[in-house]
């Protein structure tokens, strides 16, 4: 397995997000500029991990489609985070079901409700 650039900190922010873009939203408000941006950094590190070979053999075709799978993938945390880095063939075809579940852009959005910047960072 590849050595993903994620720490125990990112991990246990998603841990307590449980899947609720409004509380990782009231997580964050309370983090220094920084730390959004490193959240943000990781969570992109992690998404275009998946976002290649072998996992795009069993996504969907769109670009955006990949990114959101990706993206959903990460927002369920460490466990099955690895587990499909692991098993390739786990990973879903589609999550369109589940886009509300994807924690992926709310450190933009506090960055810049709270700093009047985003992030910069982007899959």
């Amino acid at each position: 397995m590849e050595n993903i650039e994620t720490s125990e900190w990112f991990w246990a922010i998603v841990e307590k997000a449980a899947l609720s873009r409004e509380k990782l939203k009231e997580i964050l408000i309370s983090f220094s500029k920084e730390e959004i941006i490193r959240f943000q950094e990781e969570f992109v590190d992690a998404s275009i991990e998946l976002q290649c070979e072998p996992y795009t053999d069993y996504m969907e075709e769109s670009e955006d489609g990949r990114e959101d799978i990706a993206n959903w993938v990460v927002s369920n945390g460490e466990n099955f985070y690895f587990e499909i880095l692991d098993k390739p063939e786990k990973i879903p075809y589609n999550v369109s079901d589940f886009t509300e579940k994807i924690l992926y852009g709310i450190a933009d959005e506090v960055c810049l409700e709270k700093y009047g910047e985003s992030t910069g960072i982007y899959t």
